[in-house]
């Protein structure tokens, strides 16, 4: 049996040691490809040995209302999921329970961490309210969801609280906010978000 050069090429590869492989596919660490993905701002908390990267367009405090995907790299360059953080604010309480949304018409379903003890958290400060959720996307389902809502020209989320509801439209900086954190994440990571 004959086998071209090509094929042997390919095979060669395939049976290669995969650590020497990912040596030849990563030149640099994730760290310094995040810190060279334009648009990308870091936070470093030295107690958990982690950098913290989300959108420059991404509010700096919790106290507004948000939208946004950011990751995570440790120091010994783990790269956490991509996360969604999800801030409802006002100056009354919807107490939050579930939130979900219209993308150009059709609904999606919005990742978020519901459970009863570690879901929506809340907090209040100078006659504002805000309640957030926190949630990694990993999910194939959630992961579908950001991907349909980051093509959509328009959306609008539903916050259904206890006894009454708060719709909200994302605005386009927002939208592009996170279509540019899944380019980057995808960057990072070397491969597309799935």
């Amino acid at each position: 049996m004959k086998f071209s050069i090509a094929f042997a090429a390919i095979v060669g590869l395939l049976l290669a040691p995969a650590a020497s492989r990912a040596e030849q596919a990563k030149p640099n660490t994730p760290s310094a490809l995040a810190k060279t993905v334009k648009g990308l701002v870091g936070v470093h908390d030295a107690m958990r040995d982690i950098t913290w990267y989300k959108n420059s367009a991404s509010p700096k405090y919790n106290n507004t209302n948000t939208f946004y995907l950011y990751f995570g790299i440790s120091d010994d360059q783990i790269l956490t999921p991509l996360r969604l953080k999800i801030t409802y604010s006002n100056d009354s309480w919807l107490f939050v329970k579930n939130v979900w949304g219209k993308a150009d018409g059709k609904k999606i379903i919005i990742p978020q961490i519901s459970a009863p003890f570690s879901g929506w958290e809340r907090d209040n400060g100078s006659g504002k309210i805000w309640e957030w959720s926190d949630a990694p996307i990993e999910a194939a389902q959630d992961i579908a969801s950001l991907r349909q809502l980051a093509l959509s020209k328009e959306v609008t989320l539903r916050f259904e609280g206890k006894q009454y509801y708060s719709d909200q439209t994302l605005s386009g900086a927002q939208l592009q906010a996170v279509r540019d954190m899944i380019s980057a994440y995808e960057v990072v990571t070397a491969k597309p978000w799935q």
